[in-house]
Protein backbone atom coordinates (compact mmCIF):
# COMPACT_ATOMS: atom_id res chain seq x y z
CA UNK A 1 0.00 0.00 0.00
CA UNK A 2 2.78 2.53 0.67
CA UNK A 3 4.76 1.35 -2.08
CA UNK A 4 1.82 2.09 -4.18
CA UNK A 5 1.59 5.78 -2.47
CA UNK A 6 5.26 6.76 -3.09
CA UNK A 7 4.91 5.21 -6.87
CA UNK A 8 1.43 7.94 -7.48
CA UNK A 9 3.10 10.76 -4.99
CA UNK A 10 5.66 10.23 -7.96
CA UNK A 11 4.14 9.66 -11.02
CA UNK A 12 2.22 13.38 -9.86
CA UNK A 13 5.41 15.25 -8.41
CA UNK A 14 7.25 14.32 -11.72
CA UNK A 15 3.78 15.88 -14.00
CA UNK A 16 3.68 18.84 -12.04
CA UNK A 17 7.59 19.31 -12.86
CA UNK A 18 6.89 19.08 -16.15
CA UNK A 19 3.97 21.22 -16.08
CA UNK A 20 5.84 24.00 -14.36
CA UNK A 21 8.75 23.92 -16.66
CA UNK A 22 6.78 24.00 -20.01
CA UNK A 23 4.77 27.05 -18.48
CA UNK A 24 8.13 28.60 -17.41
CA UNK A 25 9.55 28.19 -20.72
CA UNK A 26 6.24 28.87 -23.10
CA UNK A 27 5.77 32.15 -20.80
CA UNK A 28 9.22 33.39 -21.57
CA UNK A 29 9.62 33.34 -25.15
CA UNK A 30 11.18 36.11 -27.10
CA UNK A 31 11.47 37.36 -30.20
CA UNK A 32 13.47 39.70 -32.35
CA UNK A 33 11.93 42.51 -34.06
CA UNK A 34 11.89 45.81 -36.03
CA UNK A 35 10.54 48.55 -34.74
CA UNK A 36 10.71 51.95 -35.94
CA UNK A 37 11.12 55.22 -33.94
CA UNK A 38 11.61 59.12 -35.05
CA UNK A 39 14.88 61.07 -35.26
CA UNK A 40 15.82 64.13 -37.48
CA UNK A 41 18.44 66.04 -39.55
CA UNK A 42 19.26 69.44 -40.49
CA UNK A 43 16.73 69.91 -42.43
CA UNK A 44 14.05 66.81 -42.10
CA UNK A 45 12.41 64.15 -40.05
CA UNK A 46 13.16 60.20 -40.55
CA UNK A 47 12.24 56.73 -38.78
CA UNK A 48 14.96 54.76 -37.79
CA UNK A 49 14.31 51.03 -37.06
CA UNK A 50 15.97 49.58 -33.44
CA UNK A 51 16.06 45.78 -33.15
CA UNK A 52 14.25 44.83 -29.69
CA UNK A 53 14.10 41.51 -28.09
CA UNK A 54 10.34 41.30 -26.64
CA UNK A 55 8.78 38.64 -24.38
CA UNK A 56 5.64 37.29 -26.49
CA UNK A 57 2.95 36.21 -24.12
CA UNK A 58 0.27 36.01 -26.41
CA UNK A 59 -1.07 38.28 -29.28
CA UNK A 60 2.52 38.53 -30.98
CA UNK A 61 1.68 42.16 -32.78
CA UNK A 62 0.02 43.69 -30.30
CA UNK A 63 3.12 43.25 -28.25
CA UNK A 64 4.98 44.58 -31.10
CA UNK A 65 3.13 48.24 -30.79
CA UNK A 66 3.04 47.56 -26.89
CA UNK A 67 6.82 47.86 -26.98
CA UNK A 68 6.62 51.11 -29.92
CA UNK A 69 4.34 53.02 -27.63
CA UNK A 70 6.80 51.95 -24.82
CA UNK A 71 9.63 54.32 -27.02
CA UNK A 72 13.03 53.58 -28.17
CA UNK A 73 16.21 52.47 -25.98
CA UNK A 74 18.25 54.78 -27.98
CA UNK A 75 18.70 58.38 -26.11
CA UNK A 76 18.83 59.48 -30.17
CA UNK A 77 15.44 58.06 -31.36
CA UNK A 78 12.03 60.31 -29.98
CA UNK A 79 9.17 58.26 -29.50
CA UNK A 80 5.90 58.29 -31.69
CA UNK A 81 2.89 57.61 -29.73
CA UNK A 82 2.25 59.01 -26.34
CA UNK A 83 2.87 56.65 -23.68
CA UNK A 84 -0.90 55.89 -22.24
CA UNK A 85 -1.76 54.89 -25.50
CA UNK A 86 -3.65 51.11 -25.09
CA UNK A 87 -3.67 49.11 -28.31
CA UNK A 88 -7.15 47.48 -28.12
CA UNK A 89 -7.00 44.67 -30.57
CA UNK A 90 -4.65 43.75 -33.67
CA UNK A 91 -6.97 41.81 -36.36
CA UNK A 92 -5.27 40.43 -39.81
CA UNK A 93 -7.08 39.63 -42.81
CA UNK A 94 -6.17 39.42 -46.28
CA UNK A 95 -2.56 40.91 -45.69
CA UNK A 96 -4.30 43.88 -43.74
CA UNK A 97 -3.73 44.43 -39.75
CA UNK A 98 -6.41 46.62 -38.42
CA UNK A 99 -5.66 48.40 -35.12
CA UNK A 100 -7.76 49.42 -32.82
CA UNK A 101 -5.88 52.19 -30.05
CA UNK A 102 -7.54 53.92 -27.21
CA UNK A 103 -8.35 57.77 -27.71
CA UNK A 104 -5.40 58.68 -26.10
CA UNK A 105 -3.65 58.26 -29.14
CA UNK A 106 -5.77 61.47 -30.61
CA UNK A 107 -6.62 63.01 -27.10
CA UNK A 108 -2.66 63.34 -25.67
CA UNK A 109 -1.78 66.35 -26.94
CA UNK A 110 1.12 67.15 -24.74
CA UNK A 111 3.64 64.19 -24.95
CA UNK A 112 4.19 64.29 -28.41
CA UNK A 113 3.52 67.48 -30.49
CA UNK A 114 0.69 67.29 -33.24
CA UNK A 115 2.15 68.41 -36.55
CA UNK A 116 1.94 67.23 -40.46
CA UNK A 117 5.63 65.88 -39.54
CA UNK A 118 5.05 64.47 -36.58
CA UNK A 119 1.62 62.94 -37.50
CA UNK A 120 3.68 61.10 -40.63
CA UNK A 121 5.83 60.04 -38.27
CA UNK A 122 3.57 58.21 -35.76
CA UNK A 123 1.79 56.68 -38.65
CA UNK A 124 4.83 54.94 -40.95
CA UNK A 125 6.24 54.12 -37.55
CA UNK A 126 3.23 51.81 -36.78
CA UNK A 127 2.53 51.19 -40.72
CA UNK A 128 6.63 50.42 -41.14
CA UNK A 129 6.93 48.48 -37.78
CA UNK A 130 3.88 46.29 -38.95
CA UNK A 131 4.86 45.40 -42.61
CA UNK A 132 8.55 43.83 -40.87
CA UNK A 133 5.91 41.15 -41.01
CA UNK A 134 5.49 38.87 -43.67
CA UNK A 135 2.19 38.15 -43.59
CA UNK A 136 0.82 42.01 -42.74
CA UNK A 137 0.95 44.36 -46.43
CA UNK A 138 -1.67 46.83 -45.54
CA UNK A 139 -2.81 48.78 -41.92
CA UNK A 140 -5.92 50.26 -41.35
CA UNK A 141 -5.92 52.37 -38.26
CA UNK A 142 -9.18 52.53 -36.09
CA UNK A 143 -9.82 54.23 -32.28
CA UNK A 144 -12.10 52.88 -30.07
CA UNK A 145 -13.40 50.43 -32.47
CA UNK A 146 -13.94 53.00 -35.21
CA UNK A 147 -12.88 54.57 -38.39
CA UNK A 148 -14.94 57.78 -38.11
CA UNK A 149 -16.81 60.20 -35.70
CA UNK A 150 -15.74 62.46 -33.10
CA UNK A 151 -14.10 61.72 -29.65
CA UNK A 152 -13.95 64.05 -27.03
CA UNK A 153 -14.65 67.04 -29.73
CA UNK A 154 -12.14 65.91 -32.10
CA UNK A 155 -12.56 63.65 -35.32
CA UNK A 156 -11.17 60.23 -35.83
CA UNK A 157 -10.43 60.40 -39.31
CA UNK A 158 -8.49 63.60 -39.03
CA UNK A 159 -6.06 61.81 -36.78
CA UNK A 160 -3.54 64.52 -35.38
CA UNK A 161 -5.12 66.90 -37.90
CA UNK A 162 -3.31 66.86 -41.02
CA UNK A 163 -2.43 63.73 -42.94
CA UNK A 164 -5.61 61.55 -41.55
CA UNK A 165 -6.45 58.11 -41.29
CA UNK A 166 -8.87 57.98 -44.09
CA UNK A 167 -7.63 54.83 -46.07
CA UNK A 168 -5.12 51.95 -45.75
CA UNK A 169 -1.54 52.51 -45.36
CA UNK A 170 1.21 50.57 -46.88
CA UNK A 171 5.17 50.81 -46.42
CA UNK A 172 6.72 53.77 -46.47
CA UNK A 173 10.39 52.94 -46.96
CA UNK A 174 11.37 56.74 -48.16
CA UNK A 175 10.62 57.77 -44.81
CA UNK A 176 13.66 55.16 -43.21
CA UNK A 177 17.16 56.05 -42.57
CA UNK A 178 19.79 53.16 -41.97
CA UNK A 179 21.36 55.27 -39.20
CA UNK A 180 20.86 58.35 -37.18
CA UNK A 181 22.38 61.74 -38.84
CA UNK A 182 25.26 63.27 -36.88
Amino acid sequence: MKKNRLKGFLIVSTILILVLFFITTLSSCTRSVTLYFASSGETDFYLVKEIREISVSGDLYKSVLEELIKGPDSSDLYPVIPSDVRVNSVKISGGTATVDFSKEIITNLEEIPHSSATEILAIFSIVDTLTEFEEIERVKITIEGKESGEIDGLYIEDFWGHVGIYEEFTRNEEIIRNSIEQ
